[in-house]
C-alpha cells in the first residue's frame, strides 16, 4: 500500500494554510466581531476542506484522522501564534491534551 500518494502533497499543506486562516478568522471574529462572522461562515461555506479531501481519498479511514490531526495542531499551534492562546486556563490546556491523548489511542487500534 503506498501511504505517501501525490495528492498528499497539496491538500495536507493546503489543510494547514485554511486553518491557519480560519483561526485568524476566529481571533478577528472574537476581538472585533460584526463582519468577521458572516466572513468566517462564508469562508466555510465556500470552501469545505473535508469535502474536498474525501472526495479523492483513497484511505478514507487514515486521511479523516490525518485531517483531524493537522486541523486540531494546525489551530491550537496558530492560536499560539496570534498570541490568543495565553488567555486559555488549565482546563482548557487539560482538555486539549486530552484530545491529543483520545487521537493516539484511537489511531493505535
Amino acid at each position: 500500500m503506498k501511504i505517501l500518494s501525490c495528492s498528499y502533497l497539496w491538500w495536507v499543506p493546503l489543510t494547514v494554510l485554511y486553518y491557519f486562516i480560519y483561526t485568524w478568522l476566529s481571533k478577528q471574529n472574537n476581538v472585533c466581531g460584526g463582519k468577521w462572522l458572516i466572513i468566517m461562515f462564508l469562508f466555510g461555506a465556500f470552501a469545505p476542506m473535508w469535502l474536498i479531501v474525501s472526495r479523492i481519498s483513497k484511505n478514507l479511514l487514515f486521511d479523516g484522522m490525518l485531517f483531524d490531526n493537522i486541523m486540531f495542531l494546525t489551530y491550537v499551534f496558530a492560536m499560539i501564534y496570534l498570541d490568543s492562546a495565553k488567555n486559555l486556563s488549565s482546563y482548557q490546556w487539560f482538555g486539549l491534551t486530552l484530545i491529543v491523548l483520545g487521537s493516539v489511542i484511537m489511531r493505535s487500534t
